[in-house]
């Protein structure tokens, strides 16, 4: 604590100096004293907010890690909060939409493996079996399979996309420290936190209204918007399941689909609106 006071004693008494010595050297050049000193506010304005380039890549290393955070919210719901499967699935009692008569623990023992394929910690479908009407056999049909394979390659692509997210956040975080600590005499940590902190906001903010705007669309239309995000990320319509010979989507009701959305944006809102907290602390 007590460094941290003199380092911050040390911060101040150099602007401090710094803005005399501007409001000085603005007179000279025939400026009042109140301009003068406006003159020399901005210039240290300028100066304690970072460069544009800086700027730029503080808001890219806020918007890198809120993908990040996305990403992994959705994998805590689909694989790491207990039961709640089992819980979606009694709350809706997706069974009973099932053609034939289905176990619940079935239902839950197919979506698991399913999840486990998406991933990539299983290589096929073909040996996962439930009991229907009594008959064991093979739950998933061809043209389920055909779609879970697009659904692997989707799921595989977004864990790629968080490693090469937090590799670049990385890098840019390293860069932006160096530039930082080569240009500012003194102790530059202050303004190295200050300008990521200013781009979190940003990026934030920017962040929240696309998501304002998809939770205002999911409101008025999940339906709607279910249908988009499959046109957007499937190039084929393997994903439009029968549901007299696919009981995949019988079992993964559209309830139990926006459930997750709002679980995932609540785990993925609560995160990051901490960091936002956190950030507007540490930009004081």
């Amino acid at each position: 604590m007590k460094m941290g006071i003199e380092e911050a004693a040390r911060e101040y008494r150099a602007v401090f100096l710094w803005y005399n010595a501007l409001t000085e050297c603005e007179r000279k050049r025939g400026r009042n004293e109140k301009a003068a000193r406006r003159v020399a506010v901005e210039i240290i304005k300028k100066r304690d907010s970072g460069s544009i380039s800086e700027r730029i890549a503080a808001f890219i290393c806020g918007v890198l890690l809120l993908v990040v955070l996305l990403i992994t919210a959705t994998q805590a719901v689909c694989y790491w909060i207990p039961g709640w499967w089992e819980k979606e699935y009694k709350k809706y009692d997706v069974t009973s939409y099932v053609t034939g008569e289905m176990s619940l623990d079935d239902a839950v023992y197919v979506t698991e493996e399913m999840l486990a394929y998406c991933i990539g910690d299983k290589e096929s479908l073909d040996d996962v079996q439930a009991t229907i009407d009594g008959k064991k056999g093979p739950f998933f049909t061809k043209r389920e399979k055909l779609h879970l394979a697009d659904c692997r390659e989707l799921f595989i692509k977004g864990i790629w996309l968080r490693r090469i997210s937090i590799v670049l956040m990385a890098g840019l975080l390293v860069l932006l420290a160096l530039r930082i600590r080569k240009k500012r005499d003194g102790e530059w940590r202050p303004l190295y936190f200050r300008i990521l902190t200013a781009g979190y906001i940003k990026a934030f903010i920017a962040v929240l209204i696309i998501a304002a705007i998809l939770v205002i669309m999911g409101m008025s239309d999940f339906t709607y918007l279910f249908t988009k995000f499959h046109h957007v990320f499937f190039d084929n319509d393997l994903w439009q399941l029968n549901i007299r010979k696919d009981n995949l989507v019988n079992i993964m009701q559209e309830e139990v689909f926006r459930d997750a959305a709002i679980t995932i944006g609540a785990i993925w809102g609560a995160i990051a609106t901490l960091l936002l907290v956190v950030s507007a602390v540490c930009k004081r």
